[in-house]
């Protein structure tokens, strides 16, 4: 009776509000916290114990992988070493050495005309104008301009941009030519009597030592052309997807720094050279006038 009595005055003026608040407070949410510890150490415990096996079995793996690619790279070292000697005997040019530097795109080109991404590194880490950005092993575009903490890298895709390629089935050379469509390239200058057909494969051909040889950059999925042209127009998808890509590999020669070094010390020599003709072809007319 009691109970129903205090039930029924709550309900009519809420005078027990404060009662039931400090109650609740203090003795009904400890009880029921106490009543459920079970069920949530059990749940800890559980995806504790969850995530150690998955961090377990992650870590096995990536153990076997660095013991796989530490295998490669030995075999890898061996070949260059015996490259290197046969080139030495043949004396031939040393190959082109490569290194590259992570970057991550911090914004895209809202220009529907210009296909540019802006990213994280500029002139301060290196980069370079004229510089190539890989997406993955894909050839992904080169730096259009640099500043000392960040750079913009124009896509295959713009409609100013234009590689050298090769059909990796045939030999055959072309030159892909940005659609400024997102993914899309066009291959131009293919004659009629070439032999390419859908599912071709061009990679980066090394011609003009910028890009470097061989690696990916579209895969051919339309050819056309009509009886009496002399090129045919072939369509083609860009191999890096530009929409996905988030960060980028910048690539220059392992001997950049040295090169410019060196241009730039023969570019003083040479302009010491000048200033000393000039000063002396000045002594000399001044020897003249004397005269």
């Amino acid at each position: 009776m009691l109970s129903l009595g205090l039930m029924t005055l709550d309900y009519r003026d809420g005078r027990l509000t404060p009662i039931r608040t400090i109650m609740t407070k203090y003795f009904v949410y400890p009880l029921q916290y106490t009543v459920d510890l079970p069920f949530r150490l059990s749940q800890f415990s559980r995806e504790y114990f969850s995530d150690h096996n998955e961090l377990s079995s992650a870590n096995r793996e990536l153990r076997a992988l660095v013991g796989v690619y530490a295998a490669r790279d030995q075999k890898y070292y061996s070949i260059a070493r015996e490259n290197q000697r046969l080139r030495s005997q043949l004396s031939a040019t040393p190959a082109v050495r490569e290194k590259f530097t992570l970057t991550e795109i911090l914004s895209v080109s809202s220009n529907p005309f210009s296909k540019n991404v802006v990213i994280n590194k500029g002139s301060n880490d290196g980069i370079f104008v004229g510089q190539v950005a890989l997406a993955g092993n894909n050839i992904y575009g080169q730096a259009e301009s640099v500043t000392p903490n960040s750079a913009v890298i124009m896509q295959l895709t713009d409609a100013r941009h234009a590689i050298h390629v090769r059909n990796t089935r045939t030999g055959q050379g072309a030159l892909a030519v940005g659609t400024g469509k997102v993914n899309r390239l066009e291959l131009k200058h293919v004659e009629t009597s070439m032999d390419i057909q859908t599912g071709d494969r061009f990679v980066s051909s090394g011609l003009g030592q910028l890009f470097p040889a061989d690696f990916p950059v579209a895969e051919v999925d339309s050819v056309a052309y009509n009886p009496g042209d002399s090129f045919m127009r072939v369509s083609a998808k860009s191999l890096s997807d530009f929409n996905k890509t988030r960060e980028i590999l910048m690539i220059w020669r392992a001997d950049y720094s040295a090169s410019i070094e060196a241009s730039n010390k023969k570019t003083t020599e040479s302009n010491a050279q000048e200033s000393s003709l000039q000063s002396s072809s000045q002594d000399s007319s001044q020897d003249k006038a004397k005269q």
